[in-house]
């Protein structure tokens, strides 16, 4: 079992790079992949989503990465575009007639004053140092999920123990409950027609009495409740993705106990029903986070 919360943060750092990403997940119904990453580094995207989504197919996603650049590009001065601009500034002033002073700073941000040449770093040695990196990122994020999964599983293991016994409990309180019911009702027929009936009449109403007590039995809500624990238990031991399929188990989970509830409505089980009930609440909140 595979939690959809998980987190990776590595670093890389040699004479030309410092480089960090960080991988970072919580649930979601499907993938939701944000890649917040330098300007330059766009032309990565794709193989960065790619590489992601081999590994991680659920979830909310957030994939940072940091990149500085620790030696300087090749930096040459514009002098002919400076002059032009510096022509048009003066030709500026006059025309409006005015002192104001133009900030140094802001003339060497126009738009080609300075050219930035290529850096020392090859494209495709920083992409593959990227990459690299981003897999350690991925790995350290799937060793935190795996783990998270498997805190779950054993607290889906023990909610499921926990529902057995309680479960066994129910069934072994359901055929006292039965003969009372049927006795209850039984004296209640005799004791308000009994002057009034004939003995075959009698007779029929001690059959259907006998017939609705039989139609509220929980004999199959227990076994398919019992199966749903099984099934859910062989799950939680694959390696897919379980997250749909433990979810639909524990809505059928929640409907058998529910009949049950109505059906067997007696004191002596109130907890032990109570107790199912919680327990599948409880692994539902677990089960929304896996993968």
């Amino acid at each position: 079992m595979k939690s959809m919360t998980g987190y990776g943060r590595v670093k890389y750092l040699d004479e030309n790079i410092d480089l960090e990403i960080e991988v970072r997940s919580v649930n979601s119904r499907f993938l939701d992949l944000r890649i917040k990453q330098p300007y330059h580094l766009s032309f990565m995207e794709a193989a960065i989503s790619k590489q992601i989504n081999k590994t991680i197919v659920r979830g909310k996603v957030d994939v940072n990465i940091n990149l500085n650049l620790l030696k300087a590009p090749d930096m040459e001065l514009n002098e002919e575009m400076v002059k032009a601009y510096w022509e048009v500034y003066n030709k500026a002033k006059k025309m409006v007639n005015t002192d104001a002073h133009l900030p140094f700073a802001k003339l060497l941000s126009e738009k080609d004053i300075i050219r930035i040449g290529k850096t020392e770093i090859d494209e495709d040695d920083m992409s593959k140092i990227i990459m690299t990196t981003l897999d350690e990122a991925i790995i350290a994020h799937q060793k935190m999920a795996l783990n998270e999964g498997d805190s779950m599983k054993e607290y889906c293991f023990n909610s499921l123990s926990k529902m057995s016994s309680a479960l066994n409990k129910i069934e072994a309180e359901f055929p006292k409950y039965k003969k009372e019911i049927y006795s209850k009702l039984k004296d209640n027929i005799e004791g308000l027609l009994g002057a009034f009936i004939k003995e075959e009449d009698h007779k029929k109403l001690l059959l259907e009495t006998a017939i609705y007590v039989e139609k509220a039995d929980i004999s199959e809500e227990i076994v398919r409740l019992n199966n749903h624990i099984d099934k859910f238990s062989a799950l939680l031991e694959e390696k897919t993705e379980l997250g749909k399929k433990l979810n639909f188990i524990l809505q059928e989970m929640h409907r058998e106990i529910n009949t049950i509830g109505s059906k067997f409505n007696s004191t002596k089980v109130f907890d032990d029903t109570i107790l199912i009930k919680e327990e599948i609440e409880k692994c539902r909140e677990i089960i929304q986070n896996v993968r």
